[in-house]
């Protein structure tokens, strides 16, 4: 029986859907790059697919039981984890999406010849972003 929380393997479609379109584009902009390519922009699609959906498939792989923050009763402890549970999910994936973006970000610019002044913004929040997610995961752990 499933418990509330758990992963199904239907979560593993919206990530591998955005891979696939991460992909996809960066693809597609290289076609109409007129030869000029970066790594930034070609590899985009690794930030969701290695942190997001192997992690997820890795997790339904061994039956629920690594990285599991689920929610084991409902009495005020588990809704404090439940709390430290959506901050650090929400956090992790919105790390994710600002790296993959400032990734897209500084790829364009790269194919465009030229540099901005925000390249930087986007890793320090992404990677805020996934160390905030990170603690919170443990201190739903903790809990």
């Amino acid at each position: 029986m499933k418990k509330k929380g758990q992963l199904s393997w239907k979560s593993l479609l919206p990530i591998g859907l955005t891979t696939i379109f991460v992909f996809a584009f960066a693809q597609i902009y290289g076609l109409f790059s007129h030869g000029v390519y970066s790594a930034f922009m070609s590899y985009a699609f690794l930030l969701p697919l290695t942190l997001i959906f192997l992690p997820k498939f890795i997790n339904l792989c061994t039956g629920n039981r690594l990285w599991n923050l689920s929610l084991e009763n409902g009495d005020e402890a588990g809704e404090k984890k439940l709390f430290f549970t959506s901050l650090a999910f929400f956090l992790w994936k919105s790390g994710v999406a600002v790296l993959t973006v400032g990734s897209i970000y500084k790829g364009v610019l790269e194919i465009y010849g030229t540099s901005g002044t925000f390249e930087w913004i986007y890793l320090v929040v992404g990677i805020l972003a996934l160390v905030s997610g990170g603690i919170a995961a443990l201190l739903a752990k903790k809990e």
